[in-house]
């Protein structure tokens, strides 16, 4: 039994060895597992989930990845992105959604944000709402005549249609954007009325 012991504990070594070689490759710097905190408490759970939010921070930002999904992923496509990159010592659900709160505290560049809708991203410190905004009013003054659709702020945002949606919204929120509801679909446009001097405005007589 000894033997056997020496054995599992010398291949858990050789397996925890050779994660933290993957993780480093990916910019990932520690492969503490849940099994080896669990044994510290309550207080090692809390290490544990402060790991899993460095090494989320880390791969997220290895060449790249959050950045060039638009700054913003959905939680699923976080979760899955992270686990098949760790290809063993995968993480649960819960781990991940304990972990994201994590990622503020530490103030990692980038943190867990809900939409009106229910959607929960991960998302870029770096891409906030107001900066979005500037981009979309760009965008739709590239399109002003024909007004700008989810699709087309999709293509150029480089995110999928449910987070350009998203962003789509927020920036009407903000009073950037106003949209034309037709038969037709939903067009985006620059938000004149915000500029706009209405004292100017001839008045109907």
């Amino acid at each position: 039994r000894t033997t056997a012991d020496q054995q599992h504990n010398d291949q858990e070594a050789a397996d925890n060895a050779r994660l933290t070689g993957m993780l480093m490759d990916m910019g990932m710097t520690s492969a503490l597992s849940k099994s080896q905190a669990s044994g510290g408490g309550s207080g090692g759970k809390a290490a544990y989930y402060q790991t899993v939010a460095r090494q989320l921070s880390d791969f997220l930002r290895y060449n790249n990845k959050l950045k060039d999904a638009g700054g913003m992923m959905t939680l699923v496509d976080v979760y899955c992105l992270f686990n098949r990159a760790r290809g063993t010592n995968l993480i649960s659900p819960d781990d991940l959604l304990m972990a994201l709160p994590w990622m503020e505290k530490l103030d990692l560049g980038m943190k867990k944000r809900e939409f009106e809708s229910g959607v929960v991203v991960v998302q870029d410190d770096s891409f906030d709402d107001a900066k979005m905004g500037d981009k979309l009013v760009g965008i739709a003054d590239t399109k002003a005549s024909d007004g700008m659709t989810v699709l087309d702020a999709s293509r150029l945002l480089k995110v999928s249609a449910m987070l350009a949606n998203e962003q789509l919204l927020a920036a009407e929120k903000l009073g950037r954007l106003c949209r034309d509801v037709t038969l037709e679909g939903t067009r985006f446009y620059r938000n004149r009325f915000e500029d706009s001097d209405f004292g100017k405005w001839p008045r109907a007589r």
